[in-house]
């Protein structure tokens, strides 16, 4: 079946599909769909990632709805799915699969020849990365999501996968019995780890210079680097650079 017409619920996936060269085809996006900003502003929001509005999808008559696991919910799967829609669910655990699920985003939308040259691009700075952090030791860190409670990953989510991947060591990543894979902690719990640096990103919470001294004040990590929070979760055509940026926050 031709794709003309694609709605794109996951903000990563919504700049690939431009980098794809499909922004005449996307009709639908999210409010947190804002990359890039220049291109992606005429086309039309349908609410968020959690509260979409399925009727106006509906009316955007899609071919192709693109979903994550993750990031959006499974009811508002199953009322898209149950209305007859083609929908692509996304759910990449690490590096690697981002990678592989880039291609096949590609072939699912009419775009397979750039799917496979992202593809092959994330793979080449997968692997430079990984042979670079394995000349050198691992970097203990702390790398909080929320604050209010304060909130992290362990090592079987794309963040972990991603972290591992530069060379960084999650304190947190063998906390595989916690039932989910985002959970509370206290800080004087992180302060026992002894993690050696911080990573403040600014998304999904943004943190600032003011939360390092926070943490520096609770004895929490020697070292503590803003970055880019869509660095660290976004999967796209800024997964290669991401990779090297963070690579070199750990050497």
């Amino acid at each position: 079946m031709s794709v003309e017409r694609i709605v794109c619920l996951v903000p990563s996936l919504t700049e690939a599909l431009v980098d794809f060269g499909l922004i005449e085809r996307q009709v639908g996006r999210t409010r947190y769909c804002t990359e890039p900003q220049d291109l992606i502003e005429p086309v039309s929001e349908v609410g968020g990632t959690k509260n979409p509005d399925i009727k106006g999808i509906l009316d955007l008559e899609p071919d192709l709805v693109v979903m994550n696991a993750e990031e959006n919910r499974l009811e508002d799967y199953q009322a898209l799915s149950a209305a007859g829609l083609n929908v692509y669910v996304t759910h990449p655990r690490t590096v690697a699969e981002a990678a592989q699920m880039l291609a096949e985003l590609g072939r699912v939308s009419g775009a397979a020849s750039a799917g496979r040259s992202l593809e092959g691009a994330c793979m080449a700075a997968l692997a430079q990365v990984r042979e670079d952090s394995a000349r050198r030791p691992s970097m203990r860190v702390f790398c909080p999501i929320w604050r209010n409670p304060w909130m992290t990953f362990h090592r079987d989510t794309y963040v972990g996968s991603v972290l591992r991947t530069v060379g960084f060591d999650n304190v947190f990543s063998d906390r595989l019995d916690a039932g989910t894979d985002f959970f509370t902690v206290e800080l004087d719990e992180v302060a026992e780890k002894a993690p050696h640096m911080v990573l403040l990103p600014d998304e999904p919470y943004v943190f600032t210079a003011d939360h390092g001294r926070e943490l520096a004040a609770m004895g929490v990590g020697a070292r503590h680097e803003p970055i880019d929070g869509k660095d660290l979760s976004w999967y796209g055509p800024r997964l290669p650079g991401a990779l090297r940026r963070l690579a070199a926050l750990s050497s």
